[in-house]
């Protein structure tokens, strides 16, 4: 939703044409419950009547996820190969292989912690990554991912990605070296010329701690010592369950925790929008908007008639219906609040108001009511909303009709208004 909103507000900014009018929108938004960013959240629902913007959005997310999704496969596939190369000989020393599969990772992983602890700004992302194309739409779009990029939940996203990648890499060495000490003979052995076996054997040891609690196998001080420049193929198994061990613990396992950290604090870091804009703060002073007077010439002034708030939130079905008779635009009640009214037709009978509230009296309905501004509100119009009333569990709407009049007679619309909000029905004009 929020990508959303943004999105409507850079095109409105940038004059884009959209199938409703924002401004229309807007005022219709005055009356209705809500708090600001829901109403603002709502009000983009609206202006992108037909989705279109929406179904765009949706797409480019998708092809991000795609893009990412194929790149895990590339890491992983990159892992398993690099790994299946470095291990054809058979004899192996132990050390360099571990430090070929864990190196790299190590090192990405304290950069990626300095970078978290020195609380670099992430760079801006390329333009090409996210236009899907060159008109207006896109380089909006494109607008849109650059200032999100810049907020702070970005690095925890940019995180949870690059964990991603690399727990994808070591997926695909862990396989790599878990399939090739299932089905080939390997031996491990170790050499140094400035350490001897007792410097190993400690080493090995601090090593070797965590995989053993995790209940991998573990050379002793007595295998350490005899691998010096010496193979023992009596010992290649135990020096096999290290080397997944510590694959696992010291590469896997870290990345785990770091990814699941990022995708943690990226869910508390939800964006939202600036009100401070001043997009923003002129569409709330519209909602808000009060005349006050100075003491020196106040004057008290009519009390004006206004509409109470509509919940759009209301459950159940909607159903529009017109009393009297069918209006000259038969598809008057389209897109009314943004949302979709089920057409009962006309309540041009006395039966065909028995019918429909026999229907209101089974089910939860909202019900918008068309009705003829320029007709008085007579005695049976009102007993009829009166009924409608009180059969509609969620409440009706009043919708003005005008049907195309030339003149709008405010007299009678001021009738509307008196005893519509004497009954505390709410009504759009």
């Amino acid at each position: 939703m929020y990508l959303h909103t943004e999105f409507i507000r850079l095109l409105e900014q940038r004059g884009h044409i959209f199938p409703s009018d924002p401004n229309s929108i807007t005022e219709l938004l005055r009356h209705t419950d809500g708090d600001i960013r829901s109403k603002l959240h709502r009000r983009a629902q609206l202006i992108d009547r037909d989705q279109q913007l929406a179904n765009r959005l949706t797409t480019h997310q998708r092809r991000l996820h795609f893009m990412l999704t194929a790149a895990s496969v590339i890491w992983f596939v990159f892992g398993f190969i690099g790994t299946y190369g470095m291990m054809q000989q058979d004899s192996l020393n132990f050390f360099l292989i571990l430090f070929a599969v864990l190196g790299i990772n190590t090192l990405m992983l304290i950069v990626w912690l300095l970078g978290l602890c020195l609380n670099k700004t992430p760079n801006m992302p390329h333009a090409a990554l996210f236009s899907g194309s060159r008109d207006s739409i896109g380089q909006t779009l494109t607008e849109l991912y650059t200032q999100a990029a810049m907020q702070p939940r970005a690095k925890w996203t940019r995180g949870a990605m690059s964990h991603r990648l690399a727990l994808c890499g070591l997926g695909g060495m862990f396989a790599a070296v878990l399939l090739l000490l299932i089905v080939r003979q390997y031996q491990f052995n170790w050499e140094s010329t400035l350490l001897n076996g007792n410097h190993f054997a400690q080493i090995i040891a601090v090593l070797a701690w965590l995989p053993s609690k995790l209940g991998f196998a573990v050379p002793t001080d007595d295998m350490v010592r005899a691998a010096q420049n010496a193979y023992h193929a009596e010992h290649a198994a135990t020096w096999g369950s290290l080397l997944l061990g510590s694959l696992l613990c010291y590469g896997c396992l870290p990345r785990l925790l770091a990814w699941a950290i990022c995708v943690y604090q990226r869910r508390q870091k939800q964006p939202e929008i600036d009100l401070n804009l001043p997009y923003y703060q002129n569409i709330s002073q519209k909602w808000q908007q009060k005349i006050v007077d100075d003491a020196s010439d106040y004057r008290a002034d009519d009390i004006p008639h206004i509409a109470p708030k509509i919940s759009l939130d209301a459950q159940g079905a909607r159903w529009a219906i017109v009393l009297d008779a069918p209006p000259k635009n038969p598809q008057w009640f389209e897109q009314i609040l943004g949302q979709d009214w089920v057409n009962k037709g006309v309540l041009a009978e006395r039966g065909d108001v028995a019918i429909l509230l026999d229907e209101l009296a089974q089910q939860s309905v909202q019900l918008l009511v068309g009705v003829r501004a320029h007709h008085v509100p007579d005695r049976g119009v009102m007993r009829t909303l009166t009924k409608l009333a009180q059969a509609a569990q969620a409440g009706i709407v009043v919708q003005f009709l005008h049907d195309d009049v030339d003149a709008i007679n405010m007299e009678i619309v001021v009738q509307w208004r008196e005893i519509l909000s004497q009954h505390g029905w709410a009504w759009l004009e």
